[in-house]
């Protein structure tokens, strides 16, 4: 049976933490009473789009190299740290989570920016949910 890095998990997870609570903290007087629904579905769908694209696309082979062990970077290196990261950088629903939290604290310190971006790669998402249909029905 494989050995799991668990210190190496324990550590990502509390860099994770860390993070958030120190934002919570610093930035408790600028945090909205609420995120709207339109917020939450840009950030969603924005997330989802670069979690894919640091996960899959060949465009951000270069984010994922240093951690992985293959050519096309989607193996992860196999022991402690570079294997956590690299399963972190691989998984697109597990950069999707750190991404959607950059992005909304990026909403709380800059919310025109952020809305922007988030925008573009939500737009982007859809687009990519519509061709997949497209070529779906193509095909049928």
């Amino acid at each position: 049976m494989e050995e799991r890095p668990l210190p190496e998990y324990a550590a990502l997870t509390a860099v994770f933490g860390a993070v958030l609570g120190g934002f919570l903290v610093l930035a408790r007087r600028r945090l909205p009473e609420r995120v709207g629904f339109g917020d939450v579905l840009r950030i969603g769908l924005a997330s989802y789009k670069v979690g894919r694209l640091i996960a899959k696309e060949d465009v951000a082979t270069f984010v994922r190299a240093p951690v992985t062990q293959d050519e096309e970077a989607s193996e992860p290196k196999p022991d402690g740290l570079q294997r956590v990261l690299g399963e972190l950088v691989t998984c697109p629903y597990c950069i999707g989570l750190w991404v959607a939290s950059g992005l909304s604290y990026s909403l709380v310190l800059f919310p025109r920016q952020t809305r922007l971006v988030t925008t573009i790669f939500g737009a982007q998402a859809v687009a990519d949910f519509l061709n997949a249909g497209f070529v779906k029905l193509r095909a049928d």
